[in-house]
């Protein structure tokens, strides 16, 4: 069923492919990280090792990847995951939307099972919950809808005021709709993909310790010790 979608992949506009995954990093993914990714997984990515959908607004993540996001990086700790706490410590990132929103299996199902349930984590706020049962299910029911016909409107408007998007590049709403921002495309700004997660991170987490009887009166934008750029809030 899989080989099937990526058929009918292969015949839709605006899709990027690559060439197949070398078996050799299937025993690498395994001896290096402990993870196992379900045979379907396994299947698509050996016939092209990462996929961009709808001029690259939904994509599958490659493993030890030039050619596409490479998950092996983008799910390191200190890539971005560490603005957001323990949030999504716990999940293992292989597709996302522009916006940020990551498609991830839990840490702990990738230890030997052969299936694993797919979740959605929000960029905004990165919460987790269950889209599918399977990666065959999330490849029929969520990322081939998405590569014909997306149902965020907003993100067809961004493709349509941008164009084909970098496979570095996010898309954000500047102001933050965290900080009171608008879902308006005339708000939609492109980003690095790496300081747009770590900056909705850092809004994320600043706002739920930050004190409730007060409101933000400047958001500073510096760069860490790993010269990561950051934000910081400042409270009236």
């Amino acid at each position: 069923m899989t080989l099937r979608a990526l058929s009918q992949l292969r015949g839709l506009r605006a899709v990027s492919f690559h060439a197949g995954m070398a078996p050799a990093f299937v025993t690498a993914l395994r001896h290096d990280y402990g993870i196992a990714l379900p045979g379907d997984h396994l299947s698509v990515l050996q016939g092209s090792n990462g996929i961009e959908v709808y001029s690259g607004y939904v994509r599958l993540f490659g493993i030890y990847s030039q050619q596409s996001v490479d998950a092996i990086t983008w799910n390191q700790p200190e890539y971005w995951k560490f603005a957001w706490g323990d949030r999504c410590s716990g999940y293992w990132s292989f597709a996302e939307t522009a916006w940020g929103d990551q498609y991830a299996y839990s840490l702990r199902s990738l230890a030997d099972a052969d299936t694993a349930e797919v979740y959605f984590l929000d960029a905004l706020s990165m919460t987790a919950q269950v889209i599918a049962p399977s990666f065959k299910d999330f490849l029929e029911n969520e990322f081939l809808r998405a590569a014909q016909d997306p149902y965020d409107v907003i993100l067809k408007q961004a493709r349509q005021k941008f164009g084909p998007l970098e496979l570095d590049s996010h898309l954000t709403y500047v102001p933050s709709v965290l900080l009171g921002g608008t879902e308006d495309i005339q708000n939609v700004e492109k980003m690095n993909a790496r300081s747009a997660m770590i900056c909705n991170g850092d809004i994320a987490t600043q706002l739920d310790s930050g004190p409730a009887d007060r409101t933000v009166a400047e958001v500073q934008v510096y760069d860490d010790e790993l010269h990561r750029m950051r934000l910081r809030l400042v409270w009236d």
